[in-house]
């Protein structure tokens, strides 16, 4: 499946490492099914490293160490931290974050709301490391139908957060999570495909990816983001391919 996934698409979340470290044979299966395309992963971080009061130190490295031979189609790291997270709990990972400063690219998604009222008080911290922020857009799935089964099933998961769509450090992240029903989504899709073309006709490398809390929905929601580029870029924006493979599934 993620063999197929890449021949149409360039990047995708790896996130089963948030909730352990791959076997070495699974990454070998990765590397297997990316040989010789242009594919990017970015994987999570470890919920033991991002979401507990004591980090595991031990399995972040453990963690480093298993994905690194997958070097050339990692991604920035995402760096996903629960709202319980402020600047004094980041601080206490400085280790962590020099040892993926000195080889990796990285985002930071942040769910603290100071940091959503005050965002300079986590610039000097991306200064410093040269992360990107995540730019995190939930409102297609709070704005449309708040009943519906699958998202009713994923809201105590993705947050409500204000939208800030500033680019630290050349690095544009997005995370638009849609809504499954896909009747309010457009507005959302096209203001996320103008933005999109404004950085990349600054010359950046923007990454952005569809969320649905119904997976089978993402590729349809990924073609419609892709066709909404296309209208503002035209050629500059090339082809999809063929979607191959049924449903998404889990890939990573």
């Amino acid at each position: 499946m993620l063999s197929s996934y890449a021949s149409v698409y360039n990047a995708v979340e790896g996130n089963t490492t948030f909730y352990h470290v791959p076997e070495a044979s699974k990454v070998a299966a990765w590397a297997a099914a990316l040989e010789g395309r242009d594919f990017l992963i970015s994987f999570k971080l470890p919920r033991s490293v991002t979401h507990e009061r004591h980090p595991d130190v031990d399995e972040f490295r453990r963690f480093l160490d298993r994905v690194k031979p997958l070097q050339p189609h990692i991604g920035p790291f995402l760096l996903q931290f629960p709202d319980w997270v402020g600047m004094a709990q980041l601080r206490r990972l400085k280790n962590v974050f020099d040892d993926i400063a000195s080889d990796y690219d990285a985002v930071i998604e942040v769910r603290n709301p100071d940091f959503f009222t005050e965002p300079e008080l986590l610039e000097p911290f991306l200064q410093y490391y040269g992360f990107g922020r995540v730019m995190l857009d939930s409102r297609a799935l709070y704005q449309g139908d708040t009943q519906h089964p699958d998202v009713l099933a994923a809201v105590h998961e993705k947050p409500d957060v204000p939208v800030l769509a500033t680019v630290y450090n050349q690095q544009a992240f997005v995370r638009l999570i849609l809504h499954p029903d896909g009747v309010s989504n457009e507005c959302w899709i096209n203001e996320w495909a103008q933005r999109t073309a404004a950085w990349i006709g600054d010359g950046l490398k923007p990454s952005v990816m569809i969320h649905c809390p119904n997976n089978q929905y993402c590729p349809e929601f990924s073609e419609q983001f892709h066709q909404a580029l296309t209208n503002i870029m035209g050629d500059l924006c090339p082809a999809l391919p063929p979607w191959p493979v049924p449903q998404q599934g889990q890939l990573l």
